[in-house]
């Protein structure tokens, strides 16, 4: 509780301190997160070093060090929400193309989007909540402290996001929606359940991951959708691309859909691997013999 009173008046704060400012300090951040704190150092090093075996040390050095500017980049955008104006996120992201949201929505089509920790996610769910005519969705986590909830659930809604927790999804999973809406759910995280995963070679590795979205698109009918957000040669801004993955889920095989998914992070990381959130634990679970 008394932690929450005195980091959030610190984040409102540092929230309205213009971004391209934010963006020389996430320089800062980064040479701490790496040289002072050592944040998760191991765990970042031996990730980078198991997915691209092929790559020399220098390579693998030169990947973690610059992953950590990538991780400083993610915090001072998440702060910059809490004050970001409209036209600014207009400004710095832009959409190759929606109109194949709009071509789903005159349809009355739900959709999913599966996205991955690449990129800029806080800035993307900000322009999807200006661009995008359905309604939104978002599945997330829970954090520990039920004010930091409320206040993550305020921010992310400003411009229109309903999160529903994972703790919350299954009777929301099984709830017809009365209006096209899109769903979002975040598909590269290390499963709860291992047994119930899907498993794939994932950057060399055997890799469990979640198939909520895939299951959601079949009870709905809904297109899936992969989102590449990548930086455009401006620091800070960056570009969209849609890529549908299917618009006949019940036509796909069981883990089709999601190893689709698996297939088209796999790529956007080898084309930009910094850019991936290299310091959570993926691979702590070990596939069932049976599976």
């Amino acid at each position: 509780m008394l932690t929450y009173y005195i980091v959030v008046p610190i984040i409102y704060l540092l929230s309205y301190i213009p971004t391209g400012i934010l963006y020389r300090f996430a320089h800062i951040i980064a040479s701490i997160l790496n040289k002072i704190v050592g944040y998760r150092r191991k765990v970042v090093i031996n990730n980078v070093r198991n997915s691209f075996p092929e790559k020399s040390e220098k390579e693998i050095q030169a990947i973690a060090k610059e992953s950590y500017l990538h991780l400083a980049y993610r915090i001072v955008e998440s702060i910059r929400c809490y004050g970001i104006s409209k036209e600014e996120i207009e400004d710095r992201i832009s959409i190759k193309n929606i109109e194949a949201f709009d071509e789903c929505y005159k349809q009355g089509r739900h959709i999913v989007q599966m996205v991955g920790h690449i990129g800029p996610w806080e800035f993307d769910t900000y322009k999807l909540s200006l661009i995008c005519k359905h309604k939104l969705y978002a599945i997330v986590s829970k954090v520990s402290n039920p004010h930091f909830n409320n206040l993550i659930q305020r921010t992310r809604g400003r411009l229109g996001m309903h999160l529903i927790f994972m703790q919350d999804s299954k009777k929301f999973f099984e709830t017809p929606l009365p209006e096209p809406s899109l769903v979002t759910f975040i598909c590269d995280q290390s499963p709860s359940n291992p047994d119930r995963a899907h498993w794939s070679n994932f950057l060399h590795r055997d890799t469990a991951f979640f198939t909520g979205a895939e299951r959601y698109a079949k009870l709905h009918n809904a297109v899936v959708i992969f989102t590449k957000v990548t930086m455009n040669k401006k620091e800070g801004h960056y570009i969209g691309e849609f890529i549908k993955i299917t618009d006949t889920p019940n036509e796909t095989a069981p883990g089709e859909i999601t190893e689709k998914f698996v297939r088209l992070l796999e790529q956007q990381i080898q084309e930009t691997p910094a850019d991936w959130l290299w310091s959570h634990k993926r691979w702590k679970h070990k596939r069932n013999n049976n599976q």
